[in-house]
């Protein structure tokens, strides 16, 4: 990193703080499956029936074992799929 902030280093030292703390955690992946990386996304429009707004998430796998995931609504509402783009 060429600019690193206190907020990088505090970041550094929670990875390994967690990484010290958990040595027998980790990924499993199998010899037999390729290491293919997939995504996939989706997303509702105006899916909650309180605030109108929409969700959006995604899950990434490895071969077979999932690595990262997150869903999130959405800050803003909007009324037609022109607006949203």
């Amino acid at each position: 990193m060429q600019s690193p902030i206190q907020a990088h280093e505090d970041a550094d030292v929670r990875v390994l703080l967690y990484l010290k703390g958990s040595p027998g955690r980790g990924l499993y992946f199998s010899a037999s499956t390729p290491l293919v990386l997939t995504g996939f996304c989706d997303a509702d429009w105006g899916g909650c029936p309180t605030t109108r707004r929409s969700t959006t998430g995604f899950f990434i796998t490895l071969g077979d074992s999932p690595i990262s995931w997150r869903t999130k609504k959405q800050t803003v509402v909007v009324r037609s799929s022109a607006e949203a783009e």
